[in-house]
């Protein structure tokens, strides 16, 4: 079982990807962007609420399957980092604070799997 400190940590990473989905992704000109406008919001929004409900799942006693977080955290991932990489990569767009959420989402929800990954 994982510690409550993990557990915690893979919900707030899971909250960070979920709540970026929504918010702006990328802004040019004064239009901002969400995830949700471009449909990639989708696959981060339904990898943070897994990754919450997995963290929950965890601080209340309960046991997953753990390569479970590990597929949510890899698809949010992959989606998040594809698309913060793209964004930059392109002249006049601005990374938006959604991207800045989700990033440091990722990392807060690998830290708390690694460290429940430690502490089982």
């Amino acid at each position: 079982m994982a510690s409550k400190n993990s557990s915690m940590m893979l919900m707030a990473g899971g909250a960070l990807l979920a709540i970026g989905s929504f918010m702006a992704w990328a802004t040019a000109f004064g239009i901002s962007v969400s995830g949700m406008d471009g449909g990639d919001g989708w696959f981060t929004l339904v990898a943070g609420a897994a990754l919450l409900a997995l963290g929950f799942m965890s601080y209340s006693g309960k046991a997953y399957p753990s390569w479970l977080a590990w597929v949510a955290l890899a698809v949010g991932a992959a989606v998040a980092l594809i698309n913060f990489f793209d964004i930059m990569g392109t002249e006049l767009i601005e990374v938006g604070i959604g991207m800045w959420l989700m990033v440091a989402g990722v990392v807060v929800a690998l830290l708390g799997l690694l460290m429940g990954r430690k502490s089982a």
